[in-house]
């Protein structure tokens, strides 16, 4: 059985309250869960959970066999759109870039109208309905 990435900080929450508790120290489940989200690099518990929750998992089974330069910053990998082309993809708290064989991978056309209409730039895309119904077409 698969646990999505969001249950599995919700166990580990959990588990570390349990951990705290049989400590002897009065720790809450918000606190665990805050404390989860921190060390995953959010802010808080709502950041991480809509995060993980409205995102498009670009990085699916299969992904890995295709070119992808990684970033940790939205202004690192808008400087290397801008410099080298490609397209910018969000993935959890990263973005990267990849070419036009990652996006057909993920089965959008490269003439897609939609596609036109959101750029090179998914991470902040310049036609927000585009973009979504572009995710419909996606594999």
């Amino acid at each position: 059985m698969s646990v999505s990435r969001l249950e599995s900080y919700r166990i580990k929450a959990k588990l570390l309250q349990k951990a705290k508790q049989k400590a002897g120290q009065d720790f809450q489940l918000k606190d665990a869960f805050a404390l989860i989200a921190k060390t995953a690099g959010f802010d808080s518990w709502n950041d991480l959970k809509a995060t993980l929750e409205n995102q498009v998992d670009f990085c699916k089974k299969g992904h890995s066999a295709y070119w992808k330069v990684w970033y940790a910053s939205y202004d690192e990998a808008r400087a290397h759109l801008e410099s080298d082309g490609g397209y910018l993809l969000p993935y959890q708290k990263d973005f990267f870039i990849c070419d036009e064989n990652f996006i057909q991978w993920l089965g959008v056309d490269l003439n897609d109208e939609d596609l036109q209409k959101v750029g090179h730039d998914w991470a902040k895309p310049r036609d927000a309905d585009a973009y979504l119904r572009l995710q419909k077409k996606m594999n």
